[in-house]
C-alpha cells in the first residue's frame, strides 16, 4: 500500500505589527490568496520510499495562491516567495543561528572600512539554461534590481549598494558610500537571488517569460490556475555546508497545487490529493490530534499579526486616537479564541527571534485598558454619546476594518469588532482578496488594517513603516522624520548590538501608535509519522513606541524544512533558512 508524507503548517503569524505579507507574507513574506478553483484530480504520488534518500518521488504541497510571473526582483506575493527558494540561489545562507555560510559565493572578505566586500564565487556553477556562474552574471543581476526591482520589498537596501565591479571571472566587489548593517540579510532573502544573464536579455526583451536561476529544482509544466510543477536539478551540487544533502534534491518532482480555500486544502490532505498544506485555521489541529498518524511539532516564525492604523485619514491620522483603540484590544482572547493558544503575545514592531529585539521594552506596551481607551477618546475631544458611541464635531466615531479572506483573519477580525464596539466604536468588516487588500491599502481606502508581515532582518521596520515606503510597504502610512532619521542610521551600522535600543525614540515611537502588534510568531506543522522534520534556522530598529500605526497581535514565525525534498532543503519564506512557522507532523511510513 503506497503511503505518503502529510506535512500540515500552521501559520498563525497573522496579527501583529509590522507590515504587510508575503506574502505571506513571506511578505515580506508578504502572504495571501488567489481565485476560487476547486481541486482537480488526485496526482500520481510514489511510495512512501521515494521520501527516502536518494529515492526520488514525488511531493504535492498545497498552494494558497500562484505566482504571476517567476521574477524574484517583481513584487512579493505569497506563490512567489513559495516557490522562489527551490529556483534561485543566493549568494550567501543562514544556518538555524543566523550565521552566515556560503552559497553560490564560496569566500568573502570586508574592507576595514566596510565599504566594500569582495566575493569569490564557487566554480562550477550552472544555471538552468547550462549557462555558468560569473561575477558579470552577479553584476548584472544587481544592476537590473535597481533599474526594474522598485516594487520588490528589498528594493530600497539594493539601492544602497554603491557599485558591483567584476574583478574576474569568479570574483565580484560590491562598494558602499558608507557602511551596511543590512546588505547581508538583504543578500541572504530569495529575493535576491542570482540570475542567468540570457534569461534576463530574453524576458526584458520580449516582456515575457521567466527568468531562471541556479536552484536544486527546475520550473516544470505550469498550468494556470491549477498547478505548478518544479522538476530536480540534476546537476546541483553546491548546497550549504550545513546540510545534509549538498547535492541534486532526492524528489524528482515537487508540485504545487493552487487550492485558495483553507478548508479545500484539509480536505485534499485528508484524501490524499495533496501531501504538504499550510494550516490556517486552529480548528483544523483538532483533527490532526484525532488521527494516530499525524504528530505535531512547534516551529518559530519572524513574523508578527498586526492590527494597523491609516495615520493619514480623519481621528486616525491623531496618536491619541490610537492609543485609545490599542487599549481597547485584548490580545490574549484573540490568541486563545481565534487562535486556539498558538503563538506568543507581542509589545514590540520586531518579533523575539530577530536581533534587536529587547523584552525590556514590556514596559511600553499599550495593553489592554478600556478605561484608558474612553479616557484617551475624550482628550481627544470625542463626547460619549446617549447609545454608547462617541461622537465630535457631529461626526461619529467608526471604522473600516479590512482584512484577507485568509483564515484565521475572519475569527480575529470578528473579535477585534467586538473588543472596539465593547468602548463604543463600531466597526465594520470587509474582507477582500489579498491582491484587493493590497490595492486598497495603497490607495489608502481603510481605517484599520488586519495583517501580517514577515522578515529576517529588523530592517524590516524601515521597509514597513519609512516614510519613503508609504504607497507600497508601508500600508499604514506612518510618517516621522525622527523615526526615518533612526532607522536609517541603523542600517549603516556595521556591527550592531543584539538586544540595544536608544530609550529616546522608544518613547517617541510609543507615542504615536500607528500599529498594534498582537501576536508573535509560534505555530505548528504536522506531517505523518515518519517523516523526520530537520531543525532549522539585526541592528533593529531603534524606533519604537510612538504608537506607530499598529498594534502588534503577535505571532512568531519559526522555520520549517523537510528531508523528503532533500536533506535540508527548506520551505522558504523570507530567507534561507526560512522564516516560516508550524506544527509539523507525520504518518508513520515505518509501518
Amino acid at each position: 500500500m503506497m503511503r505518503k508524507l502529510f506535512l500540515l503548517i500552521l501559520i498563525l503569524g497573522l496579527l501583529a505589527g509590522c507590515v504587510t505579507p508575503p506574502t505571506g507574507g513571506p511578505g515580506p513574506v508578504l502572504v495571501e490568496s488567489a481565485p476560487d478553483d476547486q481541486p482537480t484530480a488526485e496526482p500520481a504520488v510514489s511510495p512512501a520510499a521515494a521520501l527516502l534518500p536518494g529515492q526520488g518521488g514525488r511531493l504535492v504541497r498545497a498552494m494558497t495562491s500562484e505566482p504571476a510571473v517567476i521574477d524574484p526582483q517583481g513584487a512579493a506575493s505569497s506563490g512567489l516567495s513559495l516557490v522562489m527558494p527551490y529556483l534561485f540561489d543566493t549568494l550567501v545562507t543562514r544556518d538555524a543561528d543566523g550565521s552566515l555560510h556560503p552559497l553560490l559565493a564560496e569566500s568573502w572578505e570586508t574592507s576595514e572600512d566596510g565599504k566594500a566586500i569582495t566575493m569569490r564565487l564557487k566554480p562550477g556553477v550552472t544555471f538552468h539554461d547550462g549557462s555558468p556562474l560569473t561575477a558579470e552574471a552577479v553584476k548584472l543581476t544587481f544592476d537590473r534590481y535597481r533599474e526594474k526591482g522598485v516594487k520588490s520589498p528589498i528594493y530600497s537596501a539594493v539601492k544602497e549598494i554603491g557599485a558591483v565591479e567584476v574583478l574576474d571571472d569568479l570574483t565580484v566587489r560590491f562598494t558602499f558610500d558608507q557602511p551596511s548593517a543590512t546588505f547581508w540579510s538583504t543578500i541572504t532573502m530569495p529575493y535576491a537571488g542570482i540570475l542567468s544573464p540570457a534569461a534576463m536579455a530574453a524576458v526584458d526583451a520580449s516582456g515575457e517569460g521567466h527568468l531562471i536561476g541556479t536552484g536544486p529544482f527546475m520550473l516544470g509544466e505550469w498550468l494556470a490556475g491549477q498547478s505548478l510543477t518544479l522538476t530536480a536539478n540534476p546537476a546541483y551540487t553546491w548546497g550549504p555546508d550545513f546540510m545534509e544533502n549538498q547535492g541534486a534534491p532526492y524528489l524528482s518532482e515537487l508540485v504545487f497545487k493552487v487550492l485558495p480555500e483553507a478548508t479545500t486544502q484539509m480536505a485534499a490532505l485528508e484524501v490524499g490529493e495533496v501531501d504538504v498544506i499550510f494550516v490556517n485555521q486552529p480548528s483544523h489541529l483538532q483533527k490532526l490530534a484525532a488521527n494516530p498518524a499525524l504528530r505535531t511539532e512547534e516551529m518559530v516564525l519572524n513574523s508578527l499579526i498586526y492590527l494597523g492604523f491609516n495615520s493619514q485619514k480623519g481621528p486616525f491620522a491623531e496618536p491619541p486616537v490610537r492609543q485609545a483603540l490599542s487599549h481597547a484590544v485584548d490580545k490574549q482572547q484573540i490568541l486563545d479564541i481565534a487562535l486556539g493558544g498558538l503563538g506568543q503575545l507581542a509589545y514590540t514592531p520586531l518579533p523575539p527571534t530577530l536581533l534587536g529585539f529587547d523584552p525590556a521594552l514590556k514596559e511600553y506596551e499599550l495593553g489592554y485598558n478600556p478605561g484608558k481607551a474612553r479616557e484617551l477618546l475624550q482628550e481627544a475631544g470625542f463626547e460619549a454619546t446617549a447609545d454608547g458611541g462617541w461622537q465630535r464635531d457631529d461626526q461619529p466615531l467608526t471604522a473600516l476594518l479590512l482584512t484577507s479572506n485568509r483564515a484565521p483573519n475572519e475569527a480575529i477580525a470578528t473579535l477585534l469588532q467586538s473588543q472596539l464596539q465593547a468602548i463604543g466604536v463600531p466597526v465594520e468588516i470587509q474582507q477582500l482578496d489579498s491582491k484587493a487588500v493590497q490595492e486598497a491599502t495603497n490607495q489608502g481606502a481603510f481605517d484599520l488594517l488586519l495583517w501580517r508581515f514577515e522578515w529576517n532582518d529588523p530592517d524590516g521596520l524601515r521597509i514597513f513603516l519609512g516614510s519613503d515606503a508609504i504607497g507600497s510597504t508601508n500600508r499604514t502610512f506612518y510618517s516621522n522624520p525622527d523615526v526615518d532619521a533612526l532607522l536609517a542610521a541603523a542600517a549603516h551600522e556595521s556591527q550592531p548590538r543584539r538586544g540595544r535600543h536608544p530609550p529616546e525614540p522608544v518613547g517617541r515611537f510609543r507615542a504615536h501608535a500607528a500599529r498594534c502588534p498582537r501576536r508573535a510568531g509560534r505555530s505548528a506543522r504536522a506531517a505523518r509519522r515518519g517523516a523526520h522534520p530537520c531543525p532549522h534556522r539585526r541592528g533593529a530598529a531603534r524606533a519604537r513606541a510612538d504608537g506607530s500605526a499598529l498594534l502588534r497581535l503577535g505571532i512568531r514565525c519559526r522555520h520549517r524544512h523537510e528531508h523528503g525534498l532533500r536533506a535540508g532543503s527548506h520551505e522558504h519564506g523570507c530567507s534561507r533558512p526560512a522564516a516560516r512557522s508550524g506544527l509539523y507532523g507525520s504518518r508513520d511510513l515505518r509501518r
